[in-house]
């Protein structure tokens, strides 16, 4: 097995630990009855993100990247399905859904049938996901106006911040090896926001992500 192999695997696996960081989430909405203080954009954007990844790898030949973006649209689609069944404004929801609906679809129909030539449809998709990626690994980042006004990170989710960083670390190593440009851009600035959002968790430590992280709990 060569290095790019490897690398994809790794990389791969790695992300398989990031779809899983929206669990404890997860758990913590079942726990308290409601989505207070949790933000479902995060999710919402990481789907956008998977699907558009998914057609880019499939358009590329790319197993690691298609393979990995498969496994992605379907724990975020999970995570959704949780944060509405256990919301009370549905129709907050609703309107993220639809806003969504109308980036993604007529991306896809634009890709498949209105651009003329394969390397054309692999460059514009490429820069669509550039655009979407950098968005979802900053999308943790909707909640740091509410951590610097309470001073503290209960809004925000440590292991998805974590794994938001180590996630594009490795992707950014696998672009580079495999010579793609549309794959190093946005891992580097993703591992540049990746160091941000952990940055906020030094300095206001939140005492519940503590608790989350001891032996014993669900992680």
């Amino acid at each position: 097995m060569d290095r790019v192999h490897i690398v994809g695997l790794s990389a791969t696996v790695s992300s398989i630990a990031f779809f899983l960081a929206g669990i404890p989430t997860c758990l913590k909405i079942r726990r308290q009855g409601s989505t207070k203080n949790i933000e479902i954009f995060p999710y919402i954007a990481c789907s956008v993100s998977c699907i558009f990844w998914l057609k880019y790898g499939l358009l590329q030949h790319d197993v690691s990247v298609t393979r990995v973006n498969i496994i992605g649209v379907v724990f975020q689609w999970f995570y959704v399905l949780v944060f509405y069944l256990n919301t009370l404004e549905k129709s907050v929801v609703h309107q993220k859904f639809f806003y969504a609906s109308c980036v993604v679809f007529p991306v896809l129909i634009y890709i498949k049938f209105m651009v003329r030539d394969h390397f054309s449809a692999v460059n514009r998709l490429g820069l669509i996901c550039c655009t979407t990626s950098v968005i979802t690994y900053g999308s943790p980042l909707a909640s740091i106006k509410e951590v610097i006004r309470t001073k503290s990170t209960e809004s925000m989710a440590f292991p998805l911040c974590l794994a938001n960083f180590l996630v594009a670390v490795q992707w950014l190593y696998y672009g580079h090896l495999v010579m793609d440009i549309y794959l190093q851009v946005p891992n580097f600035f993703g591992s540049l926001l990746g160091l941000f959002q952990l940055m906020f968790f030094v300095i206001y430590p939140s005492r519940q992500h503590y608790d989350l992280s001891t032996p014993g709990t669900s992680i």
